[in-house]
């Protein structure tokens, strides 16, 4: 294990293990008694979002590396190897994926769950999605692949396969399909990936928008076969990246359905929605 991926263990995940219980939390952030000392009011915060960690009693701060360094007075050798047991974390980081693989004939869901494991919620929280528990769609997929076991954040698709993400994992499972989320609106919003659209439902905040339906495409090049269902509505409004391809794509909407809205000027200076929202304007 090296210092890079060290850092990026959990350190709720270290505290938990520690037995430290947040004594309050909101979205970004918990408070803990301090694992340092004793006390009575909670002065340890943990940014959960950023993965750091300051001790307001003691002004010490920092990331995983830090925090068992000072709780332990390891040098910085000993602190990676007592981290090197938070194993299962790094099952999740070893699935490195540089480009689509053909794996059709040897990869297997194990499982669909909730999503539940740390490393995937902080990835999620990496990217700025902090409200996720009310997507359907989205599960934790544990799969196999030449009997080597992984596990990503999965979207499903109209066909039941699902598009696998993690920090080093970007693939299918599956048959290839859009994501089509309906709530039998005559508004659809239209997005070229699923991370686009939960920054979309992040930043709505706790409004679902049930008035609209919701376009995942998954890969642009299954637009144009899924055309035709956008005479349905009345309204479309776009959401695609903010290059070549995106453009491309918005201006064949536009010119089949001119009263769509292209929405990306929003972002325009970033590559899409989720950038927008992670990084800010």
């Amino acid at each position: 294990m090296n210092s890079t991926q060290a850092r990026e263990i959990p350190i709720e995940k270290i505290l938990e293990n520690l037995g430290c219980m947040p004594t309050k939390s909101n979205e970004n952030e918990s408070w803990y008694l301090s694992p340092f000392r004793i006390e009575k009011t909670a002065s340890f915060k943990l940014n959960r979002t950023l993965n750091r960690f300051f001790d307001h009693g003691e002004q010490k701060g920092g990331n995983a590396i830090d925090f068992v360094i000072f709780k332990f007075g390891f040098s910085v050798s000993e602190a990676l190897s007592y981290l090197e047991k938070f194993d299962s974390f790094f099952s999740f980081q070893k699935q490195v994926f540089e480009s689509p693989v053909n794996v059709e004939s040897n990869i297997k869901i194990e499982k669909v769950i909730e999503v539940q494991h740390l490393a995937l919620i902080q990835y999620l929280r990496s990217r700025k999605i902090l409200k996720f528990h009310n997507e359907n769609n989205l599960k934790e997929v544990h799969y196999t692949i030449n009997d080597k076991k992984y596990f990503a954040i999965g979207f499903e698709n109209r066909s039941g396969g699902f598009e696998l993400r993690s920090k080093y994992a970007k693939l299918c499972i599956g048959k290839k399909d859009v994501s089509l989320i309906s709530n039998q609106s005559k508004i659809i919003r239209i997005f070229e990936g699923f991370f686009d659209y939960l920054s979309f439902m992040q930043i709505s905040g706790d409004k679902r928008l049930e008035q609209s339906d919701y376009l995942i495409l998954n890969s642009t090049a299954l637009l144009i076969k899924n055309l035709v269902h956008l005479k349905e509505y009345k309204k479309i409004e776009l959401y695609l990246d903010n290059d070549h391809t995106g453009g491309k794509y918005t201006a064949i909407i536009l010119e089949q359905f001119p009263y769509s809205l292209d929405l990306r000027k929003t972002y325009n200076k970033h590559k899409d929605l989720n950038e927008w929202l992670t990084k800010g304007e």
